[in-house]
């Protein structure tokens, strides 16, 4: 039963994923990205790695995916969808389709022949480490990892600050012409 309860939300996870790179709608996009994340963590929750559950949530769902739609709905005209981009042809269905049906073609040819290798988990062979352990480890001072951990953040900060300044340029530029 976990077997297949796992096969399902993988599938669903390559679906959400799917919709997250090529719906037109960015905020039915980021939408689908957290779907995607939750299903993840789901995952790692049945795989029993709760730690990175934990982690997914926390830094992907409530930090990176809600900076993102706070982007996109603070700026104008990227919620919304271009004439355009909704119309999509047969020809664009059957290309996709075929790529899509390809790469999952070749996942489950990689799996089935490496199922052997890759369900060797080697637990015997790693040590128990504690959520503490871990938390310790990634602030120390000393050897940690808070020096880097707070160097991306400010540099994602700034990423999302200047996307903010360039798209309210841009619409600024617009309203002057019009």
């Amino acid at each position: 039963m976990t077997d297949i309860l796992f096969y399902t939300m993988a599938a669903l996870l390559v679906m959400l994923s799917f919709f997250a790179v090529s719906l037109p709608n960015l905020l039915h996009s980021a939408t689908a990205l957290i779907g995607s994340f939750i299903i993840t963590a789901v995952l790692y929750i049945m795989l029993q790695i709760e730690i990175l559950a934990l982690a997914q949530i926390m830094l992907y769902i409530g930090g990176i995916v809600v900076f993102m739609l706070l982007i996109i709905l603070l700026t104008t005209g990227l919620g919304g969808v271009d004439d355009k981009l909704g119309k999509i042809t047969i020809g664009k269905w059957i290309s996709k389709g075929a790529i899509t049906a390809l790469l999952f073609t070749g996942l489950l040819y990689f799996f089935t022949e490496n199922s052997s290798r890759l369900l060797d988990t080697g637990a015997s062979k790693t040590a128990s480490v504690t959520i503490d352990q871990i938390g310790v480890r990634l602030l120390s001072l000393e050897n940690g990892f808070i020096v880097p951990f707070e160097v991306v953040s400010l540099l994602l900060l700034a990423a999302l600050v200047g996307a903010v300044v360039i798209a309210r340029k841009d619409t600024e530029k617009k309203e002057d012409l019009s």
